[in-house]
């Protein structure tokens, strides 16, 4: 039974209350206005505790804001969001429709730093985020005592007599849930084996974010990419202040899953809210995303984290072929990604998040 304004309600009770559930509960499809927005395909969904976000159909349905209460958890660039026809594929041009968002997509046969592989050359994350969904559903029904919310949609990365890769998703969550899940499954529609790289580009900015927030998991291993991110190694769960020139860090980390087979990640900051402090977490499938990439911008008008669960490093794809990190789908075969985002309010929540999931305690101060 859903948890809302403090209490446990049944169907029957809300049904009671209200003749149409988008009194408390909504999924609506819109259209973006203005500029180089103008066109794409969005859908807003609240759950009626307070969490709300935004995903667009017109960009693979990824997730352009997110917020609990008031609280912006997503890193927005200066370029907003583009309709998928701006994209340039070319090297790094994909900064040029990079809305940032809470949640881009990189894929579906690459993701990563621009390369040349076996004489192919491929742009920076792929061409995933920039391919509008067809088959779209943005719907909302009960089942039992569960009032359900979701946008689905299909994503294809296809070519003639080449690449035809299919990515199927589903955004859902719930009445007085402040969590979705992202089901995906990536399906090689061709008699030939694919490469198939995959990342979820999570951005979390200010005021979540500052120089009080603090990241934890449960590494196992952590790998520095780079002589600065080397040189702050001792630091690699905390951040900076922003300074006009920083440079960029990298952390890879393996972690290590629980009996389900998941791992997660907590991000916590705002230690003075008036509420406590606040957490964002993400739970992700361990076998088909192996890697966690933390990313570090802490550069004053460019200030974010990325939280990026990945079936590979972010090195481009002929680094990966090279270090035997690259994936493959065989004909027809399909590989399914589950990633559940949530925010956490207040130390108690946090902490037995924590404590269910065997990351470490924090206190008031997030130390």
């Amino acid at each position: 039974m859903p948890m809302l304004y403090g209490k446990e309600w049944s169907r029957e009770e809300i049904q009671q209350y209200t003749a149409d559930m988008s009194q408390l509960a909504y999924v609506r499809r819109f259209m973006l206005r203005e500029g180089r927005a103008e066109g794409v395909d969005a859908a807003d969904i609240a759950t009626g505790s307070g969490f709300q976000f935004t995903a667009l159909p017109g960009r693979a349905l990824d997730i352009s804001h997110a917020s609990y209460r008031g609280i912006p958890f997503c890193w927005r660039t200066s370029t907003s969001e583009v309709a998928a026809s701006y994209y340039e594929p070319e090297g790094a041009a994909w900064h040029r429709t990079a809305f940032g968002g809470l949640m881009s997509t990189g894929g579906l046969s690459t993701m990563g730093s621009p390369s040349v592989d076996a004489g192919e050359a491929l742009g920076h994350h792929g061409r995933a985020s920039n391919i509008p969904a067809s088959n779209v559903w943005a719907d909302a029904a009960w089942e039992g005592d569960t009032y359900r919310l979701w946008v689905r949609g299909k994503v294809a990365e296809a070519e003639a007599l080449g690449t035809h890769l299919v990515m199927t998703r589903e955004i859902s969550t719930e009445l007085g849930a402040s969590h979705f899940t992202i089901r995906d499954r990536v399906e090689n529609r061709t008699f030939k084996r694919k490469e198939h790289m995959m990342l979820y580009h999570f951005n979390i900015g200010f005021p979540l974010l500052s120089a009080n927030a603090r990241l934890v998991t449960n590494s196992e291993h952590i790998e520095p990419r780079g002589d600065h991110s080397k040189a702050e190694f001792k630091r690699w769960d905390r951040f900076e202040p922003p300074l006009v020139d920083r440079p960029h860090q990298l952390f890879y980390h393996k972690l290590r899953p629980d009996h389900e087979g998941k791992v997660h990640v907590i991000l916590a900051g705002m230690p003075d809210y008036a509420e406590g402090p606040i957490a964002v977490y993400l739970s992700f499938t361990y076998e088909t995303l192996p890697w966690f990439v933390n990313w570090k911008s802490m550069i004053a008008g460019d200030y974010v984290t990325g939280i990026e669960p990945a079936n590979a490093w972010v090195e481009g794809r002929a680094a990966e072929r090279e270090a035997g990190r690259l994936r493959f789908l065989e004909p027809w075969e399909s590989v399914d990604y589950e990633v559940q985002f949530g925010v956490l309010a207040g130390l108690p929540a946090i902490n037995e998040f924590a404590e269910a999931h065997d990351l470490p305690r924090l206190n008031q101060d997030l130390s």
